[in-house]
């Protein structure tokens, strides 16, 4: 009895991430591809061609990392561990949501200068838009880490995002919504996760057996 309780509720956790539509992206996937375009990198997302991995460890990148602790040349600039994605110079990066049924999107942010979150439907229409100021860790004295900027739109009709600054260079990580069909590249697909929790419920039905 019990391992069939234990059993059920892991079946329970892996059925409820199965059908969860929300996401989290560090961009950790992304180490070693530094400067490369981040455009398939994540299924149910299309990062436009501006958009790009910042990979910390190389040296090249003026960053601090929130989770490590660690600094990279001025480590003016904080991300989450070590990579993080940015968009060309001081240019504007969007993101297509696949499935265009998005109702939020966050993202965590680091700019030199007044930084923007918008969102669009699937005609262009502006739905919503946040906007937070310059959060460097040297130059505005930020020692708090990134800033969060959330929109959300309550139709679910979020088609696509664009970030961008006032004109000047920011970095963005740790990003999350609810769109559709999308999920981190490093960890297995809900698919599988369920698949898994198939596999160990029957591995207790038949350790009940043995026991009985």
């Amino acid at each position: 009895m019990k391992y069939s309780r234990i059993f059920l509720a892991v079946l329970a956790v892996v059925a409820f991430a199965s059908t969860s539509n929300a996401w989290f992206l560090d961009f950790e996937w992304g180490l070693g591809h530094n400067y490369e375009q981040i455009q398939s990198g994540v299924p149910g997302l299309e990062f436009a061609s501006d958009m790009f991995y910042a990979d910390a460890v190389n040296g090249a990148w003026n960053f601090y990392s929130e989770d490590l602790g660690m600094g990279w040349y001025g480590a003016n600039y904080y991300i989450g561990g070590y990579v993080g994605a940015h968009a060309d110079a001081t240019g504007s990066g969007r993101i297509n949501f696949t499935n265009g049924d998005g109702s939020w999107f966050r993202t965590g942010y680091c700019a030199g200068n007044t930084f923007y979150v918008e969102a669009y439907d699937a005609s262009d229409n502006l739905l919503d838009v946040a906007s937070g100021p310059a959060n460097r860790r040297v130059n505005e004295g930020n020692m708090l880490g990134m800033g969060y900027l959330e929109v959300s739109s309550a139709m679910n009709n979020i088609a696509y995002v664009v970030l961008h600054d006032g004109g000047y260079y920011w970095v963005s990580d740790n990003m999350s919504g609810d769109a559709s069909g999308v999920y981190d590249p490093s960890i297995p697909e809900p698919a599988t996760m369920t698949l898994l929790g198939l596999g160990l419920l029957g591995l207790g039905a038949g350790l009940r057996k043995r026991m009985k």
